[in-house]
């Protein structure tokens, strides 16, 4: 039985080169020179036999593997090749955020190791789940993880594996393709190997990984900052003292408005980039005037609301100039960037009742 069991997990386990040409097939024709080089699995003599303009995209593929093949290439080795494919396309993932938490009194900073951060996590992963091909590599400022789940009688899966991408010195963790059977483990793998107490997912998703590092770091175009914005009301009353009466193109002294509003609003600068917002209302129908079925109704109205675009807070900026949107633009739009969130709840504010204790 034991023998039957190991042919079986032989034969449902992925060869090495045939993984290797599932990940060049994803390459564009480009890449090749340049991914191949950063991988530094084949030397650089062989690099330079490959003619990468004479061949054809696919006996280029079925060239560089045999190469890997007669290099004695791993699964493990290729698992690396697939990382360093993906920090160079990563908004080909669905991103979700996560913020992690220390304990009070344990805020202070410590410096980053990544040698004994990649011990920690690889051992403390596997003291919870021993199937799993984990890789662990450094990328610019952030360290990115491969993981690979298996079951209890089939090897990891190397096509769905998990991605988590961590920023050192911060609490910020960034999550792609992960279930959540599996996502307890890495969480508790994550925090430990941090030195944090919790991990927390966040109202934050998209396809842009550095826009959604650089809202929950705050590293957006200042004019968004709480600190640097005026009030409406306060813009408002500047323009209306300094009117120049004889003005009489309404349209162009509107759009001058708008244009000086919008820019008070969102900045000038380039702007973290989303490609989605929604917002899940759970409201009681109110209507003053008309009172009639809808308003007797106590339960709260459920819909979603998915407003869309490449980039939609760019879209939202130009609303305005091109006369589509009214300004000031809602706070419910403007303050995206600031909140750290595109996923949002509205529902009716509560009033304390008379069991209810106060705040």
């Amino acid at each position: 039985a034991g023998g039957g069991w190991s042919w079986r997990l032989r034969y449902l386990e992925m060869d090495a080169t045939e993984y290797l040409i599932k990940v060049l097939s994803r390459f564009r024709i480009d890449d090749f020179p340049k991914l191949l080089k950063s991988w530094d699995f084949l030397s650089a003599s062989q690099l330079q036999e490959v003619n990468f303009k004479e061949y054809t995209r696919k006996d280029l593929i079925l060239e560089i593997a045999a190469l890997c093949e007669g290099n004695g290439v791993t699964l493990n080795q290729v698992a690396d090749l697939d990382i360093i494919y993906n920090c160079t396309y990563p908004q080909k993932k669905r991103w979700n955020s996560y913020q992690m938490f220390k304990s009070k009194g344990g805020e202070e900073a410590t410096l980053f190791d990544f040698g004994d951060f990649k011990k920690t996590f690889e051992r403390n992963l596997k003291m919870l789940i021993r199937n799993v091909m984990v890789n662990v590599l450094e990328h610019g400022e952030a360290v990115w993880i491969r993981i690979a789940w298996g079951k209890h009688h089939s090897p990891p899966n190397q096509q769905r594996a998990a991605y988590a991408v961590y920023y050192p010195q911060t609490p910020y963790v960034f999550m792609a393709n992960i279930v959540a059977q599996y996502r307890v483990y890495l969480s508790q793998a994550l925090v430990v190997a941090t030195d944090h107490n919790m991990l927390k997912e966040l109202d934050l998703q998209g396809h842009c990984l550095d826009s959604l590092r650089d809202i929950t770091l705050k590293r957006f175009n200042p004019a968004l900052s709480t600190h640097h914005r005026k009030s409406f009301q306060q813009i408002n009353t500047n323009q209306e003292s300094v009117q120049d009466q004889r003005i009489t193109i309404e349209n162009l002294r509107e759009k001058e408005d708008a244009k000086r509003l919008t820019c008070a609003t969102f900045g000038e600068g380039s702007l973290p980039k989303l490609e989605e917002v929604h917002y899940r209302l759970q409201t009681v129908f109110k209507d003053e005037h008309n009172m009639g079925i809808l308003s007797d109704r106590r339960k709260p109205f459920r819909c979603m609301a998915k407003f869309s675009s490449p980039n939609i807070l760019e879209s939202l900026r130009a609303l305005p100039a091109l006369g589509i949107a009214d300004v000031p633009i809602s706070t419910m739009f403007s303050s995206i960037p600031e909140k750290g969130k595109n996923y949002f709840k509205i529902t009716d504010k509560r009033t304390p009742g008379p069991n209810t204790p106060g705040p």
